[in-house]
């Protein structure tokens, strides 16, 4: 035993030698490579340069070939104010363009006359984008265009998360229709069922939001206001001739207020005139009647030439004297 022990503990020895040794060895390697390295970097420092520009270059190129092949979706929104001496026939003739245009009309509002001008109106319209700048130039041809502006937002991101999103939603709720066959107790059934259904919500939610978001790309919104045009106002006339115009037009005018005027005050100058003529007859028929009280009339049995009866004291008999 003790000599298989020191056989032993000499062979350990031996290992732990040759082990020092080796990494001695690979140390000073090391050194030296490191050393030629150094060397060789200094020799080559304007070739890395060199190719690591290339290197950059050459992923620049590739981005910006990447971001060219992606198919950009733009929002295009339009606000136009127009003039016109009669706005509802131009919206009229602007329905029957949009329509023409493969567009629709969202919104028509439209207000009536009032004193004898024209209401404004307003439409909301969608244009195919392809033919959204001819549309705005075709508009200047039915009316006065007074300002245009056009917003474009860039919504190429916001579509490429929407697809990402219904692409790993789609595929999970196939799994879990899959796990839906396999379930193999209640408990499991019901779990899979509530989480399918909430999947399939969201998965619809998205696949909406991805529909009106195209639609949007696809469609271009106009929103169009269109105010009344007034005749111009002209100067004053100057001259007998135009003098005597503008007196005439002065007095058709004013006759035509009185004649309104009237025609607002007959129908209570009728009432007001029969109460006055009935309270001027009861006044005149009071005072032609005769006066009462004592008196001589036709009626008095005396007559007219009868003595009017004494109103004093009797007479007194004459006292006799003597």
């Amino acid at each position: 035993m003790p000599t298989r022990a020191l056989g032993r503990r000499a062979t350990a020895l031996t290992i732990a030698a040759i082990l020092t040794f080796g990494l001695a060895a690979c140390t000073g390697s090391d050194e030296n490579v490191s050393v030629g390295v150094d060397t060789a970097t200094d020799d080559a420092a304007g070739a890395s340069a060199a190719d690591a520009a290339a290197v950059a270059e050459e992923s620049v190129v590739t981005e910006a070939d990447r971001t060219a092949a992606v198919d950009r979706e733009v929002v295009v929104t339009g606000w136009i104010e127009m003039t016109s001496p009669d706005p509802s026939r131009t919206t009229a003739e602007l329905t029957r363009m949009v329509e023409g245009a493969g567009g629709r009309v969202d919104q028509l509002s439209e207000s009536p006359d009032l004193d004898g001008e024209p209401g404004p109106a307003s439409m909301t319209v969608r244009i195919p984008a392809a033919r959204t700048t001819s549309a705005v130039e075709a508009l200047s041809e039915l009316a006065t265009v007074q300002h245009v502006e056009v917003t474009k937002d860039d919504v190429t991101s916001q579509g490429q998360n929407l697809d990402a999103r219904i692409s790993a939603l789609t595929t999970s709720t196939k799994r879990l229709d899959e796990l839906l066959s396999q379930a193999t107790s209640t408990e499991d059934l019901l779990e899979v069922e509530r989480e399918l259904a909430a999947r399939q919500a969201e998965l619809d939610s998205l696949v909406a939001q991805r529909e009106a978001l195209s639609d949007q790309v696809a469609m271009s919104t106009l929103h169009i206001q269109i105010t009344p045009r007034t005749a111009p106002v002209t100067a004053p006339a100057s001259g007998f001739v135009d003098g005597l115009e503008t007196g005439w037009s002065a007095l058709v005018a004013a006759a035509k207020t009185v004649v309104l005027v009237l025609g607002v005050l007959l129908p209570w100058l009728l009432p007001i005139g029969a109460v006055g003529l009935i309270v001027w007859f009861l006044r005149r028929r009071r005072s032609s009647a005769p006066p009462s009280g004592p008196g001589r009339g036709e009626d008095d049995p005396r007559g007219p030439g009868s003595p009017a009866p004494s109103t004093g004291a009797p007479d007194r008999e004459p006292e006799l004297v003597g």
